[in-house]
Protein backbone atom coordinates (compact mmCIF):
# COMPACT_ATOMS: atom_id res chain seq x y z
CA UNK A 1 0.00 0.00 0.00
CA UNK A 2 1.04 3.58 -0.71
CA UNK A 3 2.39 5.92 1.98
CA UNK A 4 -0.44 8.49 0.87
CA UNK A 5 -3.25 5.55 1.29
CA UNK A 6 -1.82 4.52 4.60
CA UNK A 7 -2.38 7.62 5.63
CA UNK A 8 -6.20 8.09 4.42
CA UNK A 9 -6.78 4.97 6.01
CA UNK A 10 -5.41 5.84 9.37
CA UNK A 11 -7.46 9.15 9.32
CA UNK A 12 -10.76 7.53 8.30
CA UNK A 13 -9.77 4.97 11.23
CA UNK A 14 -9.56 7.69 13.56
CA UNK A 15 -12.99 9.94 12.11
CA UNK A 16 -14.84 6.83 12.62
CA UNK A 17 -13.54 5.89 16.11
CA UNK A 18 -14.18 9.63 17.55
CA UNK A 19 -17.79 9.69 16.23
CA UNK A 20 -20.98 9.93 18.52
CA UNK A 21 -22.47 7.35 16.78
CA UNK A 22 -19.60 5.05 17.15
CA UNK A 23 -21.46 1.60 19.26
CA UNK A 24 -19.11 -1.05 21.04
CA UNK A 25 -18.80 -4.82 19.18
CA UNK A 26 -21.95 -6.35 19.54
CA UNK A 27 -21.37 -8.59 22.32
CA UNK A 28 -24.39 -11.43 22.81
CA UNK A 29 -24.85 -12.65 25.54
CA UNK A 30 -28.02 -14.36 27.08
CA UNK A 31 -29.68 -12.40 29.79
CA UNK A 32 -32.73 -14.10 31.90
CA UNK A 33 -35.67 -11.45 32.60
CA UNK A 34 -37.45 -10.69 35.24
CA UNK A 35 -40.94 -9.50 34.58
CA UNK A 36 -41.60 -6.72 37.13
CA UNK A 37 -44.47 -8.52 38.50
CA UNK A 38 -43.16 -11.62 40.46
CA UNK A 39 -43.68 -14.16 38.10
CA UNK A 40 -40.32 -15.52 36.36
CA UNK A 41 -39.88 -14.88 32.39
CA UNK A 42 -40.73 -18.40 30.39
CA UNK A 43 -37.59 -17.98 28.30
CA UNK A 44 -34.23 -16.22 28.06
CA UNK A 45 -33.77 -13.85 25.10
CA UNK A 46 -29.86 -12.87 22.96
CA UNK A 47 -29.52 -9.17 23.61
CA UNK A 48 -26.70 -7.08 23.03
CA UNK A 49 -24.89 -4.39 24.54
CA UNK A 50 -25.89 -0.94 24.56
CA UNK A 51 -25.16 1.47 22.22
CA UNK A 52 -23.15 4.24 23.61
CA UNK A 53 -25.35 7.00 24.54
CA UNK A 54 -25.73 9.49 21.53
CA UNK A 55 -24.93 12.77 22.25
CA UNK A 56 -27.70 15.13 22.34
CA UNK A 57 -25.17 18.27 21.02
CA UNK A 58 -24.92 16.38 17.92
CA UNK A 59 -28.55 16.32 16.93
CA UNK A 60 -30.11 19.30 19.01
CA UNK A 61 -32.10 21.38 16.75
CA UNK A 62 -31.05 19.12 13.63
CA UNK A 63 -33.56 18.21 11.29
CA UNK A 64 -31.44 15.16 10.66
CA UNK A 65 -31.73 13.12 13.62
CA UNK A 66 -34.64 11.99 16.14
CA UNK A 67 -32.85 11.37 19.66
CA UNK A 68 -35.32 9.29 21.64
CA UNK A 69 -34.13 8.97 25.86
CA UNK A 70 -35.70 5.89 27.76
CA UNK A 71 -35.95 5.80 31.29
CA UNK A 72 -36.91 2.55 33.42
CA UNK A 73 -37.84 3.20 36.76
CA UNK A 74 -40.56 0.27 36.66
CA UNK A 75 -38.77 -1.82 39.46
CA UNK A 76 -37.27 -3.86 37.92
CA UNK A 77 -35.09 -4.92 34.45
CA UNK A 78 -36.92 -4.90 30.96
CA UNK A 79 -36.20 -5.62 27.61
CA UNK A 80 -35.95 -3.14 24.25
CA UNK A 81 -36.38 -4.28 21.02
CA UNK A 82 -36.92 -2.45 17.54
CA UNK A 83 -38.30 -2.70 14.58
CA UNK A 84 -38.23 -0.07 11.65
CA UNK A 85 -40.98 0.45 8.96
CA UNK A 86 -40.36 -1.52 5.45
CA UNK A 87 -38.06 0.34 3.47
CA UNK A 88 -36.96 2.93 5.79
CA UNK A 89 -33.63 3.58 7.57
CA UNK A 90 -32.64 1.69 10.94
CA UNK A 91 -31.88 3.83 13.86
CA UNK A 92 -27.98 4.99 14.25
CA UNK A 93 -26.33 1.57 14.90
CA UNK A 94 -29.08 -0.78 14.11
CA UNK A 95 -29.60 -1.78 17.38
CA UNK A 96 -30.25 -5.38 18.60
CA UNK A 97 -32.63 -6.39 21.78
CA UNK A 98 -31.47 -5.02 24.48
CA UNK A 99 -31.91 -5.18 28.65
CA UNK A 100 -32.56 -1.59 30.53
CA UNK A 101 -31.68 -2.21 34.10
CA UNK A 102 -33.55 -0.67 36.49
CA UNK A 103 -32.75 3.10 37.28
CA UNK A 104 -31.37 3.03 34.43
CA UNK A 105 -31.39 5.60 31.22
CA UNK A 106 -30.62 5.04 27.43
CA UNK A 107 -30.87 6.69 24.12
CA UNK A 108 -31.03 6.39 21.01
CA UNK A 109 -30.96 8.23 17.23
CA UNK A 110 -32.99 7.59 14.28
CA UNK A 111 -32.61 9.58 10.71
CA UNK A 112 -34.83 11.63 8.97
CA UNK A 113 -37.25 8.93 6.73
CA UNK A 114 -37.38 6.80 10.16
CA UNK A 115 -40.60 5.20 11.32
CA UNK A 116 -41.08 2.14 13.97
CA UNK A 117 -41.41 1.15 17.39
CA UNK A 118 -39.78 0.21 20.08
CA UNK A 119 -41.19 -3.26 22.19
CA UNK A 120 -40.70 -2.51 25.96
CA UNK A 121 -41.66 -4.83 28.78
CA UNK A 122 -39.64 -8.09 29.99
CA UNK A 123 -39.32 -10.12 27.25
CA UNK A 124 -39.29 -9.39 23.38
CA UNK A 125 -42.77 -9.89 22.54
CA UNK A 126 -44.20 -7.44 20.18
CA UNK A 127 -47.59 -6.91 21.77
CA UNK A 128 -46.07 -5.21 24.47
CA UNK A 129 -46.41 -2.00 25.11
CA UNK A 130 -44.57 0.30 22.61
CA UNK A 131 -43.23 3.37 21.89
CA UNK A 132 -44.15 4.59 18.52
CA UNK A 133 -42.19 7.58 16.70
CA UNK A 134 -41.45 8.92 13.01
CA UNK A 135 -39.67 11.72 11.24
CA UNK A 136 -40.86 11.35 8.17
CA UNK A 137 -41.74 14.48 8.09
CA UNK A 138 -42.06 16.71 11.75
CA UNK A 139 -41.30 14.41 14.41
CA UNK A 140 -44.12 12.76 16.24
CA UNK A 141 -44.10 10.41 19.30
CA UNK A 142 -47.01 8.24 20.71
CA UNK A 143 -47.57 5.14 23.22
CA UNK A 144 -49.58 2.37 22.01
CA UNK A 145 -51.63 -0.33 23.68
CA UNK A 146 -52.67 -1.59 20.83
CA UNK A 147 -51.88 -5.21 20.52
CA UNK A 148 -50.97 -5.40 24.57
CA UNK A 149 -50.17 -3.89 27.71
CA UNK A 150 -46.88 -4.91 29.29
CA UNK A 151 -45.83 -1.85 31.35
CA UNK A 152 -46.83 1.94 31.63
CA UNK A 153 -45.04 4.44 29.51
CA UNK A 154 -44.93 7.70 29.31
CA UNK A 155 -43.29 10.46 26.47
CA UNK A 156 -42.47 13.62 27.09
CA UNK A 157 -41.13 16.82 25.18
CA UNK A 158 -39.04 20.05 26.11
CA UNK A 159 -40.75 18.86 29.78
CA UNK A 160 -44.32 18.21 29.00
CA UNK A 161 -45.57 14.75 29.07
CA UNK A 162 -47.27 14.41 25.35
CA UNK A 163 -48.20 10.82 25.06
CA UNK A 164 -48.40 7.83 27.47
CA UNK A 165 -50.30 6.37 30.59
CA UNK A 166 -48.55 5.93 33.58
CA UNK A 167 -51.25 3.65 35.10
CA UNK A 168 -50.13 -0.06 36.32
CA UNK A 169 -52.86 -1.65 34.49
CA UNK A 170 -52.71 -4.63 35.84
CA UNK A 171 -53.47 -3.23 39.60
CA UNK A 172 -56.85 -1.54 39.02
CA UNK A 173 -59.40 -3.07 41.41
CA UNK A 174 -62.34 -4.87 40.02
CA UNK A 175 -60.24 -5.20 37.04
CA UNK A 176 -58.98 -7.84 35.30
CA UNK A 177 -56.86 -9.25 32.09
CA UNK A 178 -59.31 -11.62 29.91
CA UNK A 179 -56.18 -12.49 27.76
CA UNK A 180 -53.08 -12.75 29.51
CA UNK A 181 -49.63 -14.75 28.22
CA UNK A 182 -46.22 -14.57 29.67
CA UNK A 183 -44.50 -11.60 30.52
CA UNK A 184 -46.88 -10.91 31.67
CA UNK A 185 -48.90 -9.37 28.99
CA UNK A 186 -52.57 -8.28 28.37
CA UNK A 187 -53.78 -8.97 24.71
CA UNK A 188 -56.02 -6.43 23.56
CA UNK A 189 -59.08 -7.57 22.43
CA UNK A 190 -59.95 -4.19 20.27
CA UNK A 191 -56.50 -4.19 18.33
CA UNK A 192 -58.19 -4.80 15.03
CA UNK A 193 -61.53 -2.61 15.88
CA UNK A 194 -60.91 0.41 14.32
CA UNK A 195 -62.85 2.86 16.60
CA UNK A 196 -63.03 1.12 19.43
CA UNK A 197 -64.09 1.53 21.90
CA UNK A 198 -61.62 0.74 24.27
CA UNK A 199 -61.77 -2.39 26.44
CA UNK A 200 -62.10 -1.90 30.02
CA UNK A 201 -58.68 -3.32 30.86
CA UNK A 202 -57.13 -0.35 29.05
CA UNK A 203 -59.54 1.87 29.54
CA UNK A 204 -58.37 4.79 32.23
CA UNK A 205 -55.49 4.81 29.38
CA UNK A 206 -57.49 5.95 26.30
CA UNK A 207 -56.80 9.25 24.84
CA UNK A 208 -53.68 9.35 26.62
CA UNK A 209 -51.94 6.30 24.68
CA UNK A 210 -53.36 4.34 22.01
CA UNK A 211 -55.79 1.72 23.42
CA UNK A 212 -57.33 0.72 19.71
CA UNK A 213 -56.29 1.22 16.45
CA UNK A 214 -57.98 5.29 15.78
CA UNK A 215 -57.47 6.09 19.28
CA UNK A 216 -56.16 8.99 17.78
CA UNK A 217 -55.55 11.62 20.89
CA UNK A 218 -53.13 9.82 21.49
CA UNK A 219 -50.48 11.09 18.99
CA UNK A 220 -48.65 14.07 18.78
CA UNK A 221 -46.94 15.19 16.23
CA UNK A 222 -45.54 18.59 14.51
CA UNK A 223 -43.11 18.22 17.88
CA UNK A 224 -41.18 21.42 17.98
CA UNK A 225 -37.64 19.60 19.31
CA UNK A 226 -36.37 16.23 18.28
CA UNK A 227 -35.91 15.31 21.52
CA UNK A 228 -37.73 13.51 23.19
CA UNK A 229 -37.86 11.63 26.96
CA UNK A 230 -39.78 8.52 27.20
CA UNK A 231 -40.42 6.99 31.01
CA UNK A 232 -41.02 3.38 32.28
CA UNK A 233 -42.71 3.06 35.63
CA UNK A 234 -45.61 4.89 37.49
CA UNK A 235 -44.09 7.51 38.58
CA UNK A 236 -43.33 8.92 35.50
CA UNK A 237 -44.90 12.42 34.17
CA UNK A 238 -48.48 11.74 33.16
CA UNK A 239 -50.02 14.15 29.92
CA UNK A 240 -52.71 16.10 31.10
CA UNK A 241 -55.46 14.07 28.26
CA UNK A 242 -54.75 11.19 31.53
CA UNK A 243 -57.86 11.78 33.23
CA UNK A 244 -57.25 8.86 35.70
CA UNK A 245 -53.86 9.51 37.55
CA UNK A 246 -51.63 6.82 38.09
CA UNK A 247 -50.93 5.50 41.26
CA UNK A 248 -54.05 6.37 43.00
CA UNK A 249 -56.36 3.44 42.82
CA UNK A 250 -59.36 5.62 43.71
CA UNK A 251 -59.05 7.65 40.69
CA UNK A 252 -58.95 4.28 39.00
CA UNK A 253 -62.57 3.04 40.66
CA UNK A 254 -63.99 6.36 40.08
CA UNK A 255 -63.20 6.52 36.45
CA UNK A 256 -64.19 2.48 36.15
CA UNK A 257 -67.59 3.24 38.38
CA UNK A 258 -68.23 6.17 36.37
CA UNK A 259 -67.74 4.18 32.77
CA UNK A 260 -69.98 1.60 34.05
CA UNK A 261 -72.35 4.05 34.80
CA UNK A 262 -72.15 5.40 30.97
CA UNK A 263 -70.92 8.72 32.19
CA UNK A 264 -67.60 9.62 29.87
CA UNK A 265 -65.28 12.30 29.16
CA UNK A 266 -64.31 13.89 26.79
CA UNK A 267 -60.83 14.56 26.12
CA UNK A 268 -59.86 17.97 23.67
CA UNK A 269 -59.26 17.30 20.81
CA UNK A 270 -55.82 17.96 19.27
CA UNK A 271 -54.30 18.96 15.56
CA UNK A 272 -53.80 15.02 13.74
CA UNK A 273 -51.25 14.91 11.12
CA UNK A 274 -53.30 15.39 7.28
CA UNK A 275 -51.51 11.16 6.51
CA UNK A 276 -53.13 10.13 9.76
CA UNK A 277 -56.91 11.40 8.03
CA UNK A 278 -55.59 9.98 4.92
CA UNK A 279 -54.67 6.77 5.86
CA UNK A 280 -51.33 7.75 4.45
CA UNK A 281 -49.07 3.99 3.61
CA UNK A 282 -46.37 5.35 6.32
CA UNK A 283 -48.31 7.40 9.09
CA UNK A 284 -51.17 4.72 9.39
CA UNK A 285 -51.91 4.57 13.38
CA UNK A 286 -48.44 3.19 13.46
CA UNK A 287 -50.27 0.38 16.29
CA UNK A 288 -51.29 -1.25 13.17
CA UNK A 289 -48.71 -0.95 10.29
CA UNK A 290 -46.07 -2.96 12.67
CA UNK A 291 -47.36 -5.94 12.00
CA UNK A 292 -47.37 -5.05 8.09
CA UNK A 293 -43.10 -5.50 8.32
CA UNK A 294 -42.44 -7.98 11.48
Amino acid sequence: MKKSCQIAVLALAALVAASPFNCPPAATVTVTLGDGHSTPASSSVPVTSAPHPVSTTDTDGSADYMTISITNVYGSQLSLSFLSNAGGPAPVGNPSATVLPDNSPTQYAFPTGWAGRIYVGSNTDYRSSKIEGSLTGPPDIDVSYVDGYSVPITCSSEGTAVSGCNIDLFKQPGITCNNQVDGPVCLNPAQNIADGPAPPFFKACAGAAYTYPNDNNANVSNLKSNLVSCCIGTSCQAPSRQLVKGGNSMDIQIRNDESRAGNTHDSPPLTLPLAHKLGHHYHLPRSRVHRKVH
